[in-house]
């Protein structure tokens, strides 16, 4: 009897803890206000602060800049070009203006000096041929107020008949009047003024034509 007085007690104090569970203890927390950014409740969500200052982008000052840098570099890569201007003979036999580039400009000193060497391959490739013998020399230059004295080594009048002769004075006063239109021409071979030149003694009028 005793056993059963026990086992009853026991079974009642259970019942009575577990009631107490239920509705004692859960009813407990149902008056709490927790809020849902707790951790217990998992990770936050991110929400736009009040405190966040939004700074403007002057779009059109940037647009500007970047014209300005490209402008720059563009101006830095330009390089100004020159160009030198003689006379050869064409593939036709016609006196023909013949022009090459250069980075540096270009005065009557370098332009006859370049005549005298004559055609490059690609000049000569496309026709261009000189009357002037490939080893004259240029001595001197004087271009003086109303005249241009131009030097050159005996060389000038070797070879060639007459026509070639005719042919390299013309090409040597018309390449001198690109540069000093304006100026009377004459032409000196080792320092005198020439009268005639070349084998057949052509006659060379001066100032040249």
């Amino acid at each position: 009897m005793n056993t059963f007085f026990k086992t009853f007690f026991i079974c009642l104090i259970a019942a009575l803890g577990f009631l107490f569970y239920q509705y004692v203890s859960t009813d407990s927390y149902s008056g709490l206000k927790v809020s849902s950014n707790n951790p217990i409740f998992g990770v936050q969500k991110d929400e736009p602060s009040e405190n966040k200052v939004s700074v403007p982008i002057d779009t059109q000052t940037n647009v500007k800049e970047q014209k300005n840098v490209a402008a720059e570099k563009k101006e830095q890569k330009k390089v100004e070009h020159y160009y030198s201007k003689v006379y050869f003979f064409n593939s036709k036999g016609k006196l023909s203006l013949v022009k090459r580039e250069f980075q540096n400009p270009v005065n009557l000193n370098k332009a006859i000096n370049i005549l005298l060497r004559g055609p490059i391959i690609s000049e000569t490739k496309s026709g261009y041929y000189s009357e002037i013998p490939s080893n004259v020399d240029l001595i001197s230059i004087n271009s003086q107020n109303n005249s241009v004295i131009v030097n050159l080594s005996s060389n000038f009048g070797n070879g060639g008949g007459t026509q070639s002769i005719e042919n390299r004075v013309m090409q040597l006063s018309k390449t001198v009047k690109l540069y000093e239109p304006n100026k009377n021409i004459y032409l000196y071979i080792d320092g005198k003024q020439v009268e005639y030149l070349g084998g057949d003694g052509v006659y060379i009028k001066q100032p040249l034509d």
